[in-house]
């Protein structure tokens, strides 16, 4: 069964929502911990990981929240 992550990832990419949302991940070493991705910059989503523009995969356990902007 998919998560609920998953299906609103997927269902944002589908309707090309995504670049109306940002992303805050767990990002190590920098300050709170946190990283916002915008949407804009994901260019696909494979096996639970958010691929970005430049190659970077994120794994969906590090999402804390989605936001839209």
């Amino acid at each position: 069964m998919k998560s609920e992550l998953v299906e609103k990832i997927n269902r944002l990419i589908w309707t090309n929502q995504i670049s109306h949302y940002k992303f805050v991940i767990v990002h190590r070493g920098v300050s709170n911990d946190e990283k916002t991705i915008d949407g804009k910059n994901i260019k696909a989503f494979k096996n639970r990981f958010l691929i970005l523009d430049d190659e970077t995969m994120i794994p969906i356990h590090r999402i804390k929240k989605i936001i839209k902007i």
